[in-house]
């Protein structure tokens, strides 16, 4: 193989020969040859190797490599096709306009030749079009200019292939931004929501249903993962009418479309900058907890309890009281979350557990808690209130320790740590029965369970807290002795 020597460090193509260095890989390879051949032709014409004089030779090669398909390998078009996402940002953006469709002809040939391309050379396509139209977005504003340049760019969303799907969501995000502040952005933006009304998702799933119908669904889905990455992006009245149809969307359970929704809906509430109404905002978790406590999902979304711990939390800020009024159901879906058998979730749901503990549990509600508690004591007649909203919660805490499991069951006893220190001295009055459940869990064998340490350290703590006094008082009988024996 020729010699490669790096051009004139002027020259992009000598930056691109140095990003791509590693022999073992055929990719850098195929690419190190192409610069080398394309630098030797412009030295022999003494032509300057300007990015517009790369993307043109590239561009040449790239089509007669795809007039060669299938014959051409997949490196070779992912040589062509990486040079130009390095080159297209570099070039004047009026050479582009000029010369806008023999461009994206080249760039868009592959995928149109061969329905069977390597995913590689697919998210490269993707990749080049979204340059494409960033860089010429910088100077153009009239929507004809870039209405099939990005229809295209926009129909990948729906095909087949995963990775190439992934990538356009990638690359999505960024169009949307250089489009924005432009009479682009608009037209943009209704091009996604279109997609909604073109790929509904049907009903419930039929395995007896035709190809058709499974790809309409498929294609329902897929759009859904290009409306999700543009959320934050939309102006509030959009992203309301959005959330809106997804509302209706998560009464049809079906398990791609809720998780897409819940993925859409936690990236939404990381975004500081994004206007949501907290009512809206609710509602969709409120609907989410539900599905979730009522087991209508196959699986839960992986970012559902994220999306449970950072959306509550941001709703409280805007609105306290229709927040706690729904604190109950969202515990209750985190504790079904939590009983999950993937363990990777299981951290998230403690982590979602103690971050509302500590932002939506106030005094008022604590006082709230206690005066109950004390009423029903000094019923005569045995009779009792509805439960408090912070009882609510704490019998759904005192509940998690029900698990067996010993991973379950750590994680559990820091969900159980926390509430106990939320409440401090009212511990006593709010916590009873989780207090006998330590005290029965550690008269258990020692084979039968590993925490009792870790007990009998919170039992201490609780002590510290609430007096001694005041946890005997409610500790049944058989347990005073025990009690007494583990603080002293």
């Amino acid at each position: 193989m020729e010699t490669l020597t790096v051009v004139d460090a002027a020259n992009i193509g000598a930056s691109i020969l140095m990003r791509f260095t590693d022999s073992n890989r055929e990719l850098d390879l195929e690419i190190r040859k192409l610069i080398v051949v394309m630098s030797g032709v412009f030295r022999d014409h003494k032509a300057p190797p300007t990015p517009v004089d790369y993307l043109g030779a590239t561009c040449t090669s790239l089509d007669i490599a795809t007039a060669s398909m299938p014959q051409a390998s997949g490196h070779v078009l992912d040589a062509h096709l990486t040079i130009l996402s390095i080159v297209i940002p570099k070039v004047p953006a009026a050479f582009l306009i000029k010369n806008l469709w023999p461009l994206f002809n080249s760039i868009a040939r592959p995928l149109r030749s061969s329905s069977l391309i390597d995913e590689s050379t697919g998210c490269l396509v993707v990749k080049c079009v979204a340059e494409l139209i960033i860089a010429v977005a910088k100077v153009v504003n009239n929507w004809s200019d870039v209405s099939e340049l990005y229809s295209f760019f926009l129909s990948l969303a729906t095909i087949k292939a995963l990775e190439v799907r992934t990538q356009l969501c990638l690359c999505l995000p960024d169009v949307l931004q250089r489009f924005q502040g432009t009479p682009l952005f608009d037209p943009a933006i209704k091009k996604i929501t279109d997609l909604l009304n073109k790929y509904p998702p049907l009903g419930n799933h039929d395995v007896k249903a035709s190809a058709s119908v499974l790809s309409q669904k498929e294609k329902a889905w897929f759009t859904l993962d290009v409306v999700k990455v543009s959320l934050c992006l939309m102006s509030t009245e959009d992203r309301t009418a959005v959330l809106i149809y997804f509302k209706s969307l998560l009464e049809l359970n079906q398990f791609p479309v809720t998780a897409r929704i819940v993925d859409g809906l936690y990236g939404l509430c990381l975004d500081p900058s994004a206007d949501v109404s907290p009512e809206l905002l609710l509602d969709l978790i409120r609907s989410i907890c539900l599905s979730v406590t009522q087991h209508k999902m196959m699986y839960i979304p992986e970012t559902a309890a994220g999306l449970l711990s950072i959306g509550v939390a941001k709703v409280y800020s805007f609105n306290q009281k229709i927040c706690e009024t729904n604190l109950p159901i969202v515990f209750d879906a985190l504790k079904v979350i939590l009983g999950e058998p993937k363990i990777d979730d299981l951290p998230d749901a403690v982590h979602a557990f103690k971050c509302l503990i500590h932002a939506c549990i106030d005094e008022s509600l604590i006082k709230e808690g206690v005066d109950c508690v004390v009423m029903n004591a000094s019923m005569d007649d045995g009779s009792k209130s509805e439960p408090t909203i912070i009882e609510k919660l704490c019998a759904t805490i005192q509940s998690l320790l029900g698990h067996r499991k010993t991973t379950i069951w750590a994680l559990a006893f820091e969900v159980v740590s926390t509430m106990f220190d939320k409440l401090g001295a009212y511990s006593s009055y709010l916590m009873r029965g989780t207090l006998k459940t330590l005290a029965d869990i550690q008269k258990l064998p020692d084979q039968e369970f590993s925490f009792k340490e870790e007990v009998k350290l919170l039992l201490k703590m609780l002590v510290e807290k609430c007096g001694f006094d005041a946890i005997m008082a409610i500790m049944p009988q058989e347990h005073k002795k025990l009690l007494v024996e583990e603080v002293s």
